[in-house]
């Protein structure tokens, strides 16, 4: 079990990973989240995710890096149900959290969706009998 720490290498920072992440990836959606993923064999199985929240909604940078805090400890918190899943299935998960919602959510709303969003990854995950490369 990896703790609670949220590292700085389990944040993805890489234009090229986060390009082919979206280019190839999956999604779906759990409101206030788009929950876009992708699967890969690289050595050192790992899960690397990111959250992002548009200017074009929140145009104070305050208000989107509240946002982005809350989303972190929520990921924080419950992330070790699918970091044991991918270190089973030995394979490089990628996550970017896309927050849709147009208005600031309670902490405990965004906890209980981030919740379901990671149980949803962790059931996808398991049922893979091969990563997509």
């Amino acid at each position: 079990m990896t703790g609670y720490r949220l590292t700085k290498n389990e944040k993805l920072c890489s234009k090229t990973t986060i390009e082919r992440l979206f280019a190839g990836g999956s999604s779906f959606v759990m409101y206030p989240f788009r929950v876009v993923y992708n699967t890969e064999i690289i050595t050192g199985n790992k899960v690397d995710m990111f959250i992002s929240v548009p200017k074009r909604n929140f145009k104070r940078a305050v208000k989107r890096n509240m946002i982005r805090r809350k989303s972190r400890e929520a990921y924080r918190l419950n992330k070790n149900r699918l970091i044991e899943t991918v270190e089973k299935k030995n394979i490089t998960l990628h996550i970017a959290f896309l927050y849709i919602a147009k208005e600031i959510e309670e902490y405990s709303f965004i906890e209980k969706k981030m919740k379901e969003s990671l149980l949803k990854l962790t059931d996808i995950i398991s049922k893979l009998s091969k990563p997509d490369t």
